[in-house]
């Protein structure tokens, strides 16, 4: 049967002129056959190639797929913010444009929806990748499970969230690296909501310019604002608060 819930997509590209179309077809396929109601919200994140012209050209073939062009390269964190603004629909994922994830995952991940609060998917097959991505993928899982206490194998692979949640979460605004999609997991996780774990698996990828010096640089700062932000803040808003109880006793 097919699920009548409805969800918006988010699909990110910067420069992906060559996967974009092939992307979304994909996805759209799998998303089509599950869902009666959905919607496809693509960001044309300043690219210098034809990815905005194809992105338009796939709304203009498909009335449930709109198209954001940025007037400069906002990042990934921008775009998941502004494409919360804009969903209309009950449930809420993000896929790259590079479209790594097999739709053959991209459908299990959707399956699960309805069994938890939050669906958390990671990866599979971390053998797709090269083994310098996945030193840097693992350091980074790590590190963040060691601040925040949790034991989570991913944090920034799609993530089934329900909208109205993400709606009411107020996030770090200078944060628009992909810590952004660490931020904001941890954020829904705090308030206590219940989550289940998917794997997902992906296509072998080539060498990707993610990490890249200045990306990492941009990583590194945002871990930091990330654990300013969300510990450092709180235990001074803590101490306040117990202050001023004391105060008032």
């Amino acid at each position: 049967m097919k699920e009548k819930r409805s969800i918006t997509v988010m699909v990110p590209a910067y420069n992906e002129e060559k996967n974009l179309a092939k992307t979304v077809g994909k996805y759209d396929t799998v998303v089509k056959s599950l869902f009666d109601d959905y919607e496809f919200i693509i960001f044309d994140d300043c690219s210098s190639d034809r990815t905005g012209e194809i992105a338009d050209e796939l709304a203009k073939k498909n009335k449930n797929m709109r198209v954001v062009h940025n007037k400069q390269n906002m990042g990934m964190g921008y775009n998941y913010r502004e494409g919360i603004k804009l969903s209309q629909k009950g449930y809420y994922i993000y896929f790259n444009g590079k479209g790594e994830v097999l739709s053959s995952s991209a459908r299990e991940i959707l399956s699960h929806i309805g069994e938890a609060d939050i669906i958390i998917s990671y990866i599979g097959n971390p053998e797709a990748r090269s083994l310098y991505r996945r030193i840097i993928s693992n350091a980074f899982v790590i590190l963040l499970n060691m601040i925040f206490g949790y034991h989570l194998k991913y944090y920034t692979g799609p993530v089934i969230y329900k909208t109205k949640i993400l709606k009411k979460v107020k996030t770090t605004k200078k944060i628009d690296s992909a810590v952004f999609l660490a931020e904001i997991l941890i954020r829904v996780l705090r308030k206590g909501y219940s989550y289940k774990e998917v794997p997902f698996y992906m296509e072998k990828t080539e060498r990707t310019k993610f990490f890249r010096i200045k990306n990492l640089i941009e990583i590194f700062f945002g871990i930091i604002r990330l654990f300013f932000n969300m510990m450092v803040k709180k235990e001074k808003e803590r101490k306040n608060n117990n202050k001023d109880g004391n105060q008032e006793m």
